[in-house]
């Protein structure tokens, strides 16, 4: 039995000797702003230069099936302000640009809410010589719709407190300009529109039901919408997932150990060594793989192209219907590398590498 249950034993350890595995890991690549601006524009001043819509437009409020009087009007004023602070304190955090500020009045003073109103050659000129700013974020237009039913919750109990439950759907919409000092019309002017959805029980208030309510959500999308806003100017990360090829091989553990550590350059020279010694094509595949991924850490994005298309093409030679998978899997990785490369590009001019 001793005998019998050691070969069983040295059988599967031979069988697993010759398995592959992945090492899989978390890597975070930059994307490009939505936006590319001039390299130079660094000296942001944001601007409010909408007018606030009327009170009772698109505003729907219903308390036990009854309209809410127009005596109960929603503050909309701040919600700009809000939108205002958040773009500012994005803008701040992201250490894209030099200064930020904003113009702590309204630049509008005519009535018509629903319009965009471009800012003429003579008031860029005012602002931008204010502080020498040299791009102006302006916010150009604010709109909600909202919709909120009230409705008493009877308790059946005098010592309870009275209750409500709410509903409110809050929609809204942010219209924005960016100018730059050395054009008069916008370099861009793009809208942002989010939701809000609140269903809720709360204590059985006026001040609460018809004030406070309503005005956190709006204060909540105003700053969400301006945070999408700002957002769309500045390079974000993204985490994506990456893997690599390993085995019971002791050099290949030895790569791998290296390459968890980030030193991807011992791991490199190891397994250039080993695809120098491999005659099988789905060995090479392998190695090739994973030197298309050392590469790409090192921002060698080229080279990692080309080893990521012999990756492929070696898994193709090996046996393209057995390893359709990983055919198919570096398929995608090549198209992710040459968007990278396109990314990277645009980053170097974001960013002013070039």
């Amino acid at each position: 039995m001793k005998n019998k249950a050691e070969k069983i034993l040295f059988l599967l350890l031979l069988t697993c000797s010759s398995c592959s595995s992945i090492y899989r890991f978390s890597v975070d690549v930059q994307e490009p702003a939505l936006i590319t601006i001039p390299v130079s524009a660094q000296n942001v001043l944001i601007l409010n230069n909408t007018v606030t819509q009327p009170k009772n437009y698109g505003i729907e409020r219903i308390f036990n099936g009854q309209t809410i009087p127009s005596d109960y009007p929603l503050t909309l004023d701040s919600t700009v302000w809000a939108a205002i602070e958040e773009i500012s304190a994005v803008f701040d955090e992201s250490n894209f640009f030099n200064s930020v500020a904003f113009y702590r009045e309204p630049v509008r003073a005519d009535t018509e809410w629903f319009t965009v109103s471009e800012l003429s050659p003579e008031l860029q000129s005012e602002f931008y010589d204010a502080e020498d700013f040299d791009a102006l974020l302006v916010i150009e237009r604010l709109m909600f719709s909202i919709n909120e039913k009230i409705k008493t919750i009877k308790t059946g109990s005098f010592t309870s407190e009275p209750t409500a439950s709410v509903e409110l759907k809050v929609e809204g919409i942010i219209t924005c300009s960016m100018y730059y000092y050395e054009k008069e019309k916008p370099l861009i002017t793009f809208s942002i529109s989010d939701s809000l959805f609140i269903k809720s029980t709360v204590i059985n208030d006026s001040l609460i039901l018809l004030s406070r309510v309503p005005e956190i959500a709006l204060d909540i999308l105003s700053r969400n919408l301006g945070y999408r806003a700002a957002n769309r100017f500045i390079p974000s990360w993204e985490t994506s997932e990456r893997l690599l090829f390993t085995n019971f091989n002791p050099r290949m553990q030895e790569a791998t150990s290296y390459a968890a550590d980030s030193q991807w350059a011992i791991a490199e020279s190891i397994w250039i060594a080993e695809f120098a010694k491999k005659t099988k094509p789905t060995d090479k595949a392998k190695i090739a793989f994973n030197l298309a991924i050392t590469n790409e850490m090192r921002d060698n994005f080229e080279q990692a192209l080309e080893w990521a298309k012999k990756a492929k093409e070696y898994f193709k030679n090996a046996n393209q219907d057995k390893y359709q998978d990983e055919i198919e899997f570096s398929d995608k990785y090549i198209s992710e590398l040459e968007r990278r490369i396109q990314n990277n590009h645009l980053l170097d001019l974001q960013w002013g590498k070039e």
